[in-house]
């Protein structure tokens, strides 16, 4: 396979642990994969402790549009860009625009792209004969129904994409909510030419800016399906990197006992270390301490 691919990560100051994490494993199992990550701009002093190696931090804003200011402090719980040409736009928003413009940073060198949070770690060898086949990348899909705001993000999927009811009744079934999820450049690009018709301005990052709530995954994944013939992928319906809800493991044993689960499984590259509600689990969390001395005596016995 000749294709070149990269990992991209957002992350910010309160996920640098296990970030940091992430990247020792990217160390481990896919030394040869250049590795981005996009940081908030008042993050970055602290993220330069990443960039070594094949690990390369930027600002994000170098991809966001020159009229976004940010507002330093938070406004409902949230962070907030704000402009003449836009709504306020919130930080979860930002995030995503990030992961759709990667490709304008990182150089059109990348054929593809891997979306993987920052809460997640390789456990084996991310290889690329896993994740391609008759040179077309995974992409995940399945029905599951209880998806977290599927609904939303299906009808704001629908609206930027200018879909029928009748195109939603065929697509509107499948939930696409994954890591790793894979973005490739022509894809995106496509994507993205559709986007921008939808603003005055000309530019997609206006059309989004402008979305009050979308999902990058479900849009991307519901452009390449129904809009695209799925060019470039085929579809995969088991989680290559399955969750661990963190505030789930009472003790270090019992997520070692979760983990030795999910990685009986001979399909799973890496697992997703889910915090959820961190704003009322944050004292029911394992310490992290004890998740890395776990992660890394599997690595020792297991590699």
């Amino acid at each position: 396979m000749n294709s070149k691919v990269a990992i991209v990560t957002q992350s910010y100051k309160n996920d640098f642990e296990v970030c940091s994490l992430l990247c020792e494993s990217i160390d481990r199992f896919a030394p040869s994969i250049k590795h981005f990550i996009f940081v908030n701009d008042e993050d970055y002093k602290l993220f330069q402790k990443l960039s070594y190696g094949n690990h390369v931090v930027y600002k994000k804003s170098t991809v966001l549009p020159w009229y976004l200011i940010r507002i330093p402090w938070k406004i409902a719980g949230h962070h907030f860009h704000v402009s003449l040409f836009t709504i306020p736009v919130r930080e979860w928003i930002v995030q995503q625009i990030c992961k759709l413009g990667v490709f304008e940073v990182i150089g059109k060198e990348y054929e593809a792209v891997f979306n993987i949070d920052s809460e997640t770690v390789l456990m084996r060898d991310f290889n690329m004969s896993r994740l391609m086949g008759g040179n077309k990348f995974m992409m995940f899909r399945d029905e599951k129904q209880d998806e977290p705001s599927k609904q939303e993000y299906l009808k704001a999927a629908q609206k930027l994409l200018s879909l029928s009811e009748e195109d939603m009744e065929t697509i509107g079934k499948y939930n696409y909510m994954n890591t790793p999820v894979c973005f490739v450049r022509e894809n995106t690009e496509a994507l993205l030419r559709t986007l921008k018709k939808g603003s005055f301005l000309g530019s997609w990052k206006h059309t989004l800016c402008n979305t009050y709530r979308f999902s990058e995954y479900y849009t991307y994944g519901i452009f390449t399906d129904k809009l695209f013939g799925l060019k470039n992928h085929f579809i995969i319906h088991s989680h290559i990197f399955p969750q661990i809800e963190m505030s789930s493991c009472k003790d270090e044993k019992e997520f070692v006992e979760k983990m030795n689960c999910e990685l009986a499984h001979s399909d799973v590259l890496g697992l997703w270390l889910q915090k959820k509600d961190r704003k009322n689990n944050e004292n029911n969390y394992l310490d992290f301490e004890s998740i890395k001395r776990s992660i890394k005596q599997y690595w020792d016995s297991n590699t």
